[in-house]
């Protein structure tokens, strides 16, 4: 994996991701050679990966390699699908390296840690060979050991909690988005705010914002009795898109909605799994409107959310569109605009005044409205009353 070619000798040199993506296109168009007559490349000539010695298919490995190129229902694969498989696949063996790389960090120090106690125990054994009495050594010592331990022990428990969560919970490896919560509440629907996990130790752990890119550190006790969202856990993430239609909408066009939604989510592979649920979540007779909620399950899990939410965008947008083709969209009724100066209940004059700014407003309203009650007309010269 630390050499040139990290994706085999034949794939090209990858050791970085500008060379991967030039070493992917090279590969499509050599393999698209083949076939002079196709114009992308069919799924097909991918699948003799797939065949062992004996001639035949193995379909462990032809799943594998349909979850890895994810080809379109007629089985053709572009130049950019494949470059952005071969793209993850990098990703993939990058991440498997750096997680090794910190796992062997993390061994480091739990061997220094169990070596402390190893020569703790050795040195209670040679005093007991040695024959030397305890209680004497114990009483000497008590005078530094006892002050320690008060000021240690809230600290040491603190640090074995961390220790715990590193080595036996394992919530999440380096390169996981994770997102922290309070477990006594709900976590919030639409997605919680994510942090890259950069780096592991026995003490922290290292995570990067994945909104704003900042760093920070959290001690690993401070993280354990919190609720931790691993989204790279989290597979094949389902996505909600809520609709607002007319309540007078008839249900064949309903229907037709829900059926060219279904169809425009089979024609993408590559993004959805399939349409979960398309049906009613609030109906407002007295405003006007009936709501519907799309539910969409991505082939992508929440740890490239960016993906996830570019393909929501795309069907939202579609539903806008078609929306306004059958005659759909809700068109909220006017609201009411009070234009009243002041409360009926006073006169223009004895207007409750709480603050500065209230006060020169309302002075200003009332001059204006005595210069036009004091102008004369337009014509005869006379004030007008207002």
């Amino acid at each position: 994996m630390d050499g040139g070619n990290p994706l085999s000798v034949p794939f090209g040199p990858a050791s970085t991701r500008k060379e991967c993506l030039k070493s992917s296109q090279k590969l499509y168009r050599k393999l698209l050679s083949e076939n002079p007559r196709n114009k992308v490349l069919n799924f097909d000539t991918l699948l003799v990966l797939a065949i062992d010695k004996k001639g035949k298919l193995n379909k462990s490995k032809a799943r594998a390699l349909i979850r890895l190129f994810r080809p379109d229902r007629k089985g053709n694969l572009t130049l950019l699908d494949f470059v952005r498989s071969c793209d993850n696949l990098y990703k993939k063996v990058k991440l498997f390296r750096a997680t090794t790389a910190n796992a062997a960090q993390l061994d480091d120090a739990f061997e220094n840690l169990l070596n402390i106690v190893f020569y703790v125990l050795m040195v209670v054994v040679l005093l007991l060979i040695m024959q030397v009495d305890f209680l004497t050594v114990f009483s000497t010592l008590a005078g530094l050991i006892l002050p320690l331990s008060f000021l240690f022990s809230a600290a040491a428990s603190l640090y074995f909690q961390g220790v715990l969560l590193v080595l036996v919970r394992q919530p999440y490896d380096i390169g996981d988005r994770i997102a922290v919560s309070n477990p006594m509440l709900d976590t919030n629907p639409d997605g919680s705010t994510t942090w890259f996990v950069e780096n592991i130790t026995l003490f922290a752990t290292t995570v990067r914002n994945a909104g704003t890119n900042e760093v920070a550190t959290y001690s690993n006790s401070s993280l354990a009795p919190l609720r931790i969202i691993n989204a790279a856990r989290s597979p094949k993430g389902i996505t909600t898109l809520r609709l607002k239609f007319a309540i007078d909408v008839s249900l064949d066009k309903i229907k037709l909605f829900g059926a060219a939604v279904e169809e425009f989510v089979k024609e993408r592979p590559r993004e959805f799994i399939k349409l979960s649920a398309f049906r009613v979540a609030l109906i407002e007779a007295d405003l006007g409107y009936v709501q519907y909620v799309l539910i969409l399950q991505h082939q992508d899990s929440w740890q490239n959310i960016g993906a996830i939410k570019q393909s929501l965008a795309d069907v939202a947008s579609f539903c806008l569109e078609l929306s306004k083709k059958l005659d759909m969209r809700y068109v909220a009724p006017p609201m009411p605009v009070n234009l009243s100066l002041a409360s009926s209940q006073y006169e223009l004059g004895d207007a409750p005044v709480t603050t500065d700014n209230e006060t020169r407003s309302f002075d200003n309203v009332k001059r204006v409205v005595d210069f036009f009650s004091e102008a004369p007309g337009p014509l005869t010269g006379e004030k007008k009353t207002v």
